[in-house]
């Protein structure tokens, strides 16, 4: 077996997760289609917003206007009619400041 530096195998561990989320985002990412209650669907493009500029890590750790996480890094749509009128999750960004808040625009009948 090849023993690398240490120096090596510190760049490989911090690499791994930033491959994983450019094969994620950059690779085969699907979008998420989440039931969306009596809305209708709501269809989440990791490679649209990707197209805007932002990473897996502005979503999944720190939002940095904001300061929060906004999402686990599991699949799980977990949005509640409480959040649609909070600064949380999607609506931390879709405010019509930053991004838009037609509801028409993510719920698909």
């Amino acid at each position: 077996m090849t023993r690398f530096p240490m120096g090596l195998r510190l760049a490989l561990i911090c690499l791994l997760p930033c491959l994983f989320c450019w094969h994620a985002v950059a690779g085969d990412a699907r979008a998420l289609n989440y039931r969306g209650g009596g809305q209708g669907s709501v269809i989440f493009d990791h490679r649209l917003h990707a197209s805007k500029g932002y990473t897996c890590l502005d979503c999944h750790t720190r939002l940095p206007s904001t300061g929060k996480q906004l999402f686990q890094t599991q699949k799980q749509g977990m949005i509640s009619i409480a959040d649609h009128g909070s600064d949380s999750k999607c609506f931390a960004c879709h405010n019509d400041k930053t991004a838009f808040s037609n509801c028409g625009q993510c719920h698909r009948k």
